[in-house]
């Protein structure tokens, strides 16, 4: 995954529509309805949350638990929109192209 590319911005909603992915979303995002199945804690002290997707295909998304809104748990529905930051994209590629031209 780019890093600058993309942005998950993750709000709790107990309401499972469909039709908001479309209406609310920009033309540069996706918004999408995610179940969280469990929080996970692993032998490193960290924890993982496993999203999972309300889809035809639906498919699992895990990511660190501290990426969670406090007040979430097991069975809670969420919204999950990822964004491209085209300013945060254009910042880094100049960064990088000033380190490979010294």
């Amino acid at each position: 995954m780019d890093q600058g590319k993309e942005i998950a911005e993750v709000t709790q909603t107990k309401s499972l529509t469909k039709n908001f992915d479309e209406a609310d979303a920009q033309p540069n995002e996706k918004i999408s309805c995610v179940y969280l199945d469990r929080i996970e804690e692993l032998e490193d002290g960290t924890a993982e949350a496993v999203l999972l997707t309300d889809e035809d295909d639906p498919a699992q998304i895990i990511l660190p638990a501290n990426f969670l809104p406090d007040d979430v748990s097991d069975g809670d529905y969420l919204t999950l929109k990822i964004s491209y930051d085209a300013e945060k994209t254009q910042a880094a590629l100049e960064s990088a192209r000033k380190l490979l031209n010294e």
